[in-house]
């Protein structure tokens, strides 16, 4: 079969998303994403050279949908998070959980997580150090990340407003903790 313009890499990136999304990450195989697309398997080993490029590829194009969801300040950013679980679960399974993530412990976890511009933020407004505000990011975000991981399983339904206020509470709580820990308070 002729290679297409439908055929292209982003077209390639698209329908492999599509069938994560639609029937989980086990699902995207060269054969599954050649059916979706009408094409042979050998325009998908040209582009990618083998699975592990194709899921590589599909992961950074899927975090790209993922921070569309977890634009503005912290507290958006949280209320994304556990919605994108919510409205793309197969993606956010693809993305966060299972053999895909993998970290050497958790100051790997904590700053493969964020950015400093973050970090920078929320020190700024919680008074602690950097170091401090890594390690509160990273509980906050492991709490995050276990009510949308009960969300994306439909064990726990919970809106915007209950996200924003949880996340308020727990990080003023964390920070306190802190700063009467480090004798800052």
């Amino acid at each position: 079969m002729a290679r297409t313009a439908e055929t292209d890499r982003a077209a390639m990136l698209d329908a492999a998303l599509s069938i994560i999304e639609e029937n989980g990450r086990d699902a995207l195989t060269a054969r599954a994403l050649a059916d979706r697309l009408g094409i042979s398997t050998q325009p998908i080993y040209r582009e990618f050279s083998d699975m592990a490029g194709l899921r590589a590829a599909a992961a950074e194009r899927g975090f790209g949908v993922f921070a569309e969801h977890v634009k503005g300040d912290a507290l958006d950013s949280a209320v994304g998070y556990v919605t994108f679980a919510l409205e793309r679960r197969g993606l956010f399974d693809f993305l966060f959980r299972g053999r895909n993530c993998r970290y050497d412990g958790l100051d790997d976890l904590t700053h493969k997580l964020v950015g400093t511009e973050i970090i920078d933020r929320l020190a700024a407004i919680t008074g602690l150090s950097v170091e401090r505000t890594y390690r509160l990011h990273l509980f906050v975000w492991m709490t995050l990340h276990g009510l949308a991981s009960m969300t994306a399983d439909n064990v726990l339904p919970l809106c915007g407003g209950e996200i924003r206020e949880l996340v308020k509470e727990l990080t003023g709580a964390l920070a306190a903790y802190y700063k009467e820990k480090d004798g800052t308070s």
